[in-house]
């Protein structure tokens, strides 16, 4: 009997429906830019020239950040020294002598390691650093042991980097990378170019240089013999682009130049992008509704540790949609919330209090806690306030799951020691006209 009834416990508790835990993202009307897009929101929050400010600010104060073109020939061992022993406190390299610093530019999109070592296929490898997109300038300083990388400094981090991702080449070409005078920038979350039958990468942000003339100055095809067009998407035999070429016209390109590398050196192509919403000539505004825009762009991403996977994680995520705008952050969440000009700060300030100064932050401004950062939404018609991120793990039950992607959620969900993330926050964050 008991066998009898046993059995029939058993087929009850196997016919019985599984409930999935909750997740912490929201999935309704709430995850659209839609919803949060307002009708005065197109107004611009910082000018250019505060923007420029900003990003020499942000070059001052993080110690990874660097002002690239007012690099010396020359560094100390003392500055590379120093440079090395930031990027990992388990560096064992050296330097007794001054370093000539070389110039290289990227020439796809490529890992900054910790240590000169590969990838190990780890979604949370700890020597990951970040990734730079194609077309990147990096100030080249040492090479490893074994010549398979070099020690570099970009424009927001220092690291090594696989010497066949980089393209050496003279000071006046490196400037014109670093501070390119005519470009796109990419306001998709990604976007692939062909270049030499090879698709580059490019990460929301991202600068593609145009070829050094104005778009009325586009030579005839007769005229062509005097520019290297090796990688075109095109016959220079047939008109690379229709004419005339303007970014208000459907259906035209724009002239991109793009970095290769022969042999170690740099060489230039030119490579037709056709003008999509994809990209945008020059930085967009910096407003309300392009926070919104751009950081839904990434909605339901893959989180991404360091730049790996070629997605974003929590602090790569904001600073790309900042980026975008032209507005240059630190690499580090950490360093990003001492850097940007604080909103408010969370000290022995109780739940509902917390939830008062977060209603009163500007839209897009960060949300930070330790090892974490957010950008905020503003609040649902129930008066909730809500924010989107690149999220790898929340815990519930006191259980740690990984959700590893691009999310909107509330301020509820738990993170370490099970405590709330409205309970966690440190400080909010914003980059205004008045600094």
């Amino acid at each position: 009997m008991r066998i009898f009834f046993f059995v029939l416990l058993m087929m009850f508790m196997l016919s019985r429906p599984t409930f999935a835990a909750p997740s912490i993202e929201i999935t309704d009307d709430r995850a659209s830019p839609a919803y949060w897009l307002k009708s005065d929101g197109d107004k611009v929050l910082v000018e250019p020239s505060k923007i420029r400010q900003f990003n020499y600010h942000v070059r001052i104060r993080d110690p990874y950040s660097s002002s690239l073109r007012r690099l010396p020939p020359q560094l100390s061992a003392s500055a590379v020294q120093a440079r090395l022993d930031l990027a990992s406190k388990d560096n064992d390299y050296k330097v007794t002598e001054p370093v000539k610093v070389q110039h290289a530019v990227t020439v796809r999109r490529t890992n900054v390691r910790a240590q000169p070592q590969p990838w190990n296929g780890d979604n949370y490898d700890g020597l990951q650093g970040t990734a730079l997109d194609p077309a990147e300038a990096v100030a080249v300083l040492i090479s490893s042991r074994d010549g398979k990388f070099f020690f570099c400094q970009t424009r927001n981090y220092v690291g090594w980097i696989d010497r066949n991702d980089l393209a050496f080449t003279d000071e006046v070409t490196w400037l014109s990378y670093v501070a390119p005078k005519d470009f796109l920038v990419v306001v998709d979350n990604k976007k692939t170019v062909d270049v030499k039958g090879s698709k580059l990468l490019f990460q929301m942000g991202a600068v593609i240089p145009l070829m050094q003339v104005s778009l009325e100055d586009v030579p005839e095809p007769e005229d062509y013999s005097g520019i290297d067009f090796t990688g075109a998407m095109v016959s220079i035999g047939i008109p690379a682009f229709p004419r005339p070429i303007t970014n208000h016209v459907e259906n035209t390109a724009w002239i991109a130049r793009l970095p290769i590398s022969v042999n170690g050196r740099l060489k230039e192509v030119y490579v037709t992008v056709p003008d999509d919403d994809s990209i945008n000539h020059g930085w967009l505004p910096c407003t309300q509704n392009n926070f919104v825009k751009q950081a839904f762009k990434f909605l339901g991403d893959e989180y991404g540790w360091g730049g790996l996977n070629d997605s974003v994680d929590c602090s790569s995520f904001v600073g790309d949609v900042y980026r975008s705008m032209g507005i240059q952050l630190p690499r580090d969440s950490n360093w990003q919330e001492a850097v940007m000009p604080i909103v408010s700060v969370f000290n022995d300030v109780g739940t509902d209090m917390r939830y008062d100064i977060v209603k009163r932050a500007p839209i897009g401004s960060l949300l930070f806690k330790r090892g974490h950062v957010m950008m905020y939404l503003g609040q649902d018609k129930s008066g909730t306030p809500l924010v989107i991120h690149s999220a790898s793990s929340y815990v519930r039950n006191g259980e740690k799951i990984f959700i590893r992607k691009v999310i909107v959620s509330d301020l509820r969900y738990q993170g370490t020691a099970g405590v709330e993330t409205i309970d966690q926050l440190t400080g909010i964050a914003a980059v205004t006209n008045g600094g």
